[in-house]
């Protein structure tokens, strides 16, 4: 789900306070820049209408005309590092989104999703195999509407792979990948199942489809960070024409 209004004006407060102390130390607009940065670093995505909002309260520009360039230049400097700040445009409200992105990595499991274990604090491969299940699923989905494939509640918290093949078996990477993937999945409990769904969806992986109870849809962050991806997959026709030139 998308941050609210309130937490992006208390980010805006924070950065501009920030920049207003660095100020002092050198260029202004490189302290803004560098407040701006952190501020969505700390966010990690945020709808554009925000971004813009924390541009003007921290640069205390009296609009933001300049924004793009902004940003461009905030890219021209991340380069070196390989990551941006990537702007897509959501199919599911319509709004432009901005989020802080690795560059390099751009598959559903070598990203952010690393939920960790409530035991031990490791990574829960089990939820990150669980969200690339659904990614795929969710985008390969015949049921697409607006470019969105989507899921029930139940057919989620159901999901199955079937295995593509037996351990000791010969098989090619890309089934021994999804064999191994069904395997993670198979090992959640419907309650764990549960819990990630709400999780993804808090950040932003997942969302509610619009128009339809019950059921989730890929997030805006998905579409940030693994727009490559998504493209790549086998989609409906009309899926990914809907998504050319809306993902980076």
């Amino acid at each position: 789900m998308p941050p609210k209004r309130r937490a992006s004006e208390g980010a805006a407060a924070a950065a501009a306070a920030a920049a207003a102390a660095a100020a002092g130390s050198g260029s202004d607009i490189t302290a803004y820049r560098h407040c701006f940065l952190q501020a969505v670093m700390q966010r990690q995505y945020l709808k554009e209408a925000e971004a813009r909002d924390l541009y003007r309260g921290i640069t205390r520009a009296g609009n933001d005309a300049l924004f793009l360039d902004f940003v461009g230049e905030i890219n021209r400097q991340l380069e070196f590092a390989q990551f941006e700040l990537r702007r897509v445009k959501y199919l599911g409200d319509g709004e432009h989104y901005l989020g802080f992105v690795n560059k390099e990595a751009d598959e559903a499991s070598k990203r952010s999703v690393k939920y960790r274990g409530p035991k031990d604090g490791k990574p829960d491969t089990r939820v990150t195999a669980y969200f690339r299940a659904l990614l795929e699923r969710m985008a390969t989905s015949a049921t697409a509407e607006r470019g969105l494939g989507y899921l029930t509640s139940r057919e989620a918290l159901n999901l199955r792979r079937a295995p593509a093949g037996r351990a000791g078996e010969e098989e090619d990477p890309e089934a021994a990948a999804l064999r191994q993937q069904a395997e993670e999945v198979s090992k959640l409990s419907m309650q764990e199942r549960d819990r990630a769904l709400t999780q993804l969806s808090t950040d932003g992986w997942l969302a509610h489809m619009r128009g339809k109870q019950g059921c989730y849809t890929l997030g805006p962050r998905s579409f940030l960070e693994l727009g490559r991806y998504i493209l790549a997959l086998d989609l409906p026709a009309e899926t990914a024409q809907a998504l050319q030139g809306l993902v980076a």
